[in-house]
């Protein structure tokens, strides 16, 4: 099934993106991006949900709505008491940690916009969460490494391995998870510890994590043993959300809205393509991290009846804008580094 956010809205459930990604997509903040006039969205109060003037949204992914990628069918089941986190490879004293001893290591709360590298332009494959946890290097460093490190390398209960270089193992921003919006970590998102790499693609970000081993090689992982990109480095992507793909609606005052995400790179601006006019600048809500999606709107009043296309773009921090081979009538698919390109929606203005 294609993961796209029109086939989403048909039929929920289980699909394959790119080269074998089991994807199952959830509402998250699809849910409630629903074409409304102005007045209508300033009315609407749901539990969940922001209003940002009028753009209806859920800015924070609930558990149970958080899109799922794993490389097989099968959530591991993994006793608590015999659960132990390992680091070893090249390290002085090696050890291991229970869950119990991670939390009371905790130094990380933060929100994290997580993306498959499988997922389309204007695919559904995106959520946002706040997360609990222990910086990686806390743990790295109480092991004592040895010098010649060059990736710490992910070994997850299940089979599925990956890495990230070693440098970047070292920084603030990396950390396990053991709490999802202030819950313990459900089944199908890693329990009891999984990964957080903000701004890389979702493979990265390890689930149900058992062991951590410093190497003094080039580790590869599962998905980079078959082609996909080491790196994983999130480009800037925006959608449009409201209003949805293929609906039809009356004459009136609306309110264009969706996400943004910049990856590691951040949002400064985006703008909003309406046939028949010119690219206007869109408002952004400030995002609750500096990891998280952007929240953008703006507002538009047909002229006419008819079909309309609607387009949108972001820019980056330095004021690059996003790739966008789209508007040469191509997109470029996810593989390997991810899917680059312009989302374009169309819409139909007719009178009831």
């Amino acid at each position: 099934m294609e993961c796209t956010r029109r086939a989403f809205m048909r039929n929920v459930g289980v699909g394959t993106l790119g080269l074998g990604f089991g994807v199952s997509v959830f509402p998250g903040i699809y849910q409630y991006a629903e074409a409304q006039t102005q007045t209508q969205g300033h009315d609407v109060h749901m539990k969940g949900t922001i209003n940002f003037k009028g753009f209806i949204a859920k800015e924070v992914t609930p558990n149970d709505e958080f899109y799922i990628t794993s490389y097989s069918p099968k959530v591991p089941d993994i006793s608590l008491d015999k659960f132990r986190l390992r680091v070893e490879g090249l390290v002085e004293n090696p050890y291991a940690l229970t869950l119990k001893e991670l939390e009371a290591m905790q130094d990380k709360r933060g929100y994290v916009t997580l993306e498959c590298i499988g997922n389309p332009v204007g695919g559904n494959a995106i959520s946002n969460a706040l997360w609990d946890g222990v910086t990686l290097r806390k743990i790295l460093e109480k092991a004592n490494p040895n010098p010649g490190v060059i990736k710490a390398a992910f070994f997850a209960a299940e089979g599925y391995t990956d890495s990230i270089p070693y440098e970047l193992a070292l920084s603030e921003e990396v950390f396990l998870a053991f709490r999802m919006n202030g819950e313990p970590l459900p089944p199908e998102h890693g329990y009891p510890l999984r990964v957080i790499v903000p701004g890389i693609f979702g493979m990265k970000n390890v689930k149900w994590l058992s062991k951590i081993e410093l190497v003094n090689y080039d580790f590869k992982g599962y998905w980079e043993k078959t082609g996909w990109s080491d790196e994983a480095v999130i480009p800037q992507m925006s959608e449009v959300l409201m209003p949805m793909d293929g609906k039809r609606i009356p004459p009136g005052h609306y309110v264009i809205g969706g996400i943004a995400f910049g990856g590691r790179h951040g949002i400064s601006r985006v703008q909003v393509f309406v046939e028949g006019q010119n690219w206007q600048e869109a408002e952004l809500k400030p995002p609750v991290s500096k990891w998280a999606w952007t929240l953008w709107r703006c507002e538009w009043t047909p002229t006419r009846e008819g079909d309309f296309s609607i387009r949108v773009r972001a820019y980056d921090r330095s004021g690059e804008p996003q790739e966008s081979p789209s508007l040469l009538g191509r997109v470029l698919g996810s593989y390997p580094d991810g899917a680059r390109g312009i989302e374009t929606i169309h819409i139909t203005v007719e009178k009831p």
